[in-house]
């Protein structure tokens, strides 16, 4: 069966895994003297706001999909939310409390376990979940299961957490994000969201990213018999400056 557009959903997984990974090296170092606990609980708080998010915009349209049609598969998925809903409350909670004894020693050993048991359950969506979709709904579903999902998410979420997603994965991987969200998104909201990443990698890597993406585009359009009409330097123009 071929990849279809939930398999989106691994970006977004790589970058929430590689986030929580830093956000529990930045807790050691808190431990160790080096951290700062102001700056670490505002990481805490926002990648708190991503999971709840992607876990949001997974209970709205993913799990319903799948219980609609094959009862009783999606309900392990959602006891896995509510398992990492309780370790979140739980960090909430020694965030409040730093000064007490053994509180940073307990803030490590809880990120890890947050950070661990996170990515074991994207591991499990990866390895069993998006295969069953892909196996029991149509390309065409798939694509409206998808589309729920980002509905599901404020503006304010998806102006900050496009980028944001971006910015923790490789160069390879974003590329092929972003062709993902350019199958799932109109052509003005996509645009309007990689002018934001671009930002969000700064100008030497947004420069490259925007070469890189224009260059995939090409060799796609190539590859499917439609030679680009432009030049290489029209192509490279930022579309909001004109300026290469």
């Amino acid at each position: 069966m071929p990849a279809g557009p939930l398999r989106s959903l691994t970006y977004v997984h790589t970058a929430l895994r590689n986030e929580l990974g830093d956000f529990a090296a930045d807790a050691r170092a808190l431990l160790d003297g080096t951290g700062n606990a102001r700056t670490l609980k505002e990481r805490f708080d926002w990648d708190v706001y991503a999971l709840r998010q992607h876990a949001a915009g997974e209970d709205t349209a993913l799990f319903p999909a799948i219980e609609a049609v094959h009862s009783g598969v999606a309900a392990s998925f959602d006891d896995r939310h509510r398992m990492d809903g309780a370790l979140v409350e739980e960090t909430e909670a020694l965030f409040n409390n730093l000064d007490a004894d053994g509180a940073l020693s307990t803030l490590v050993r809880v990120t890890d376990k947050l950070s661990d048991r996170a990515s074991l359950h994207m591991d499990k969506e990866e390895r069993v979940l998006v295969p069953f979709v892909e196996d029991h709904f149509s390309i065409e579903q798939q694509g409206w299961i998808l589309g729920e999902m980002m509905q599901a998410f404020p503006p304010e979420f998806m102006l900050k957490g496009v980028p944001w997603i971006f910015k923790h994965l490789d160069a390879s991987l974003r590329i092929s994000y972003a062709h993902a969200l350019k199958r799932a998104m109109p052509a003005e909201p996509f645009a309007r969201h990689m002018d934001n990443v671009r930002q969000e990698l700064g100008e030497s890597n947004g420069r490259l990213f925007q070469m890189q993406l224009l260059n995939a585009d090409n060799l796609s359009q190539l590859q499917s018999g439609h030679c680009p009409a432009k030049g290489r330097n029209d192509l490279l123009r930022n579309p909001k400056t004109g300026l290469l």
